[in-house]
């Protein structure tokens, strides 16, 4: 696919998507949603992609939405044009997505990295809130997530603020998943990736639906369908076999 503001690589079977407007501190506007979306869609129909990375160009992961957009338009139809699209197709992902977080995330932009499975975090990143600051409520499925990792109380009360944390502030929200030197930051995240890649497809998509299910019922009966699935698998035939011949 024809690209303008973003970037797709594959290796080892990780997709790369990484949002490119560097000069923009990757800014969100209507192009680079649209490319993400239609990307999400490509890396989940290709079974050479196993895990799918969500990283920034430049000095940020993202900055969040570009306010160039039109001060009269309809934010709610935008939302539900635009973004809503993008933050379904992330949500309803059967793939590990994974967010490598550097710099500055805020707005939206931290809404997006929110959807991810897993947060790879660089200790210099800055995590920001930002909405209230010009009278608007988080979206983007932003609070969502946010009521999914942190604790509700904590949570209002940060997106009351408005304010910037640092990365261990947000590890002890619950927003970060490992945190790394800025140095290591680049080689962890691939390794993360790549070893995650590496591992039983039908394994690692199963314990990702798993943990989503709706109920305890619904997780055990789904328990017996993933279960089934794994055991019918290549991978899983041959460790046993591995395994007995000990």
């Amino acid at each position: 696919m024809e690209v303008e503001t973003i970037q797709l690589t594959t290796h080892n079977g990780v997709g790369w998507l990484k949002l490119n407007r560097p000069e923009k501190l990757n800014a969100l506007n209507e192009t680079l949603l649209r490319e993400m979306k239609t990307a999400i869609d490509t890396f989940e129909q290709d079974d050479a992609v196993r895990v799918i990375v969500l990283v920034g160009e430049g000095r940020a992961f993202s900055s969040g939405q570009d306010l160039t957009i039109e001060s009269d338009a309809d934010y709610g139809e935008y939302l539900e044009d635009v973004y809503h699209p993008l933050v379904r197709a992330l949500f309803s992902s059967r793939k590990p997505l994974i967010a490598g977080i550097h710099g500055v995330v805020a707005g939206a932009g931290l809404s997006l990295a929110l959807a991810a499975d897993v947060r790879i975090v660089a200790k210099s990143t800055k995590f920001s809130s930002a909405f209230i600051k010009i009278g608007l409520v988080a979206d983007a499925g932003g609070p969502y997530h946010l009521r999914r990792l942190m604790r509700d109380d904590l949570a209002l009360d940060w997106l009351w603020s408005g304010s910037t944390i640092d990365s261990e502030a947000a590890r002890s929200f619950g927003l970060v998943t490992e945190l790394v030197e800025d140095a290591m930051y680049t080689e962890r995240l691939t390794s993360y990736a790549e070893t995650l890649a590496a591992k039983s497809p039908v394994a690692v998509q199963g314990m990702k639906a798993l943990m989503r299910a709706a109920s305890f019922e619904d997780g055990l009966n789904e328990e017996i369908e993933w279960q089934r699935k794994c055991g019918d698998t290549d991978v899983h035939r041959q460790a046993m076999q591995a395994f007995l011949m000990k």
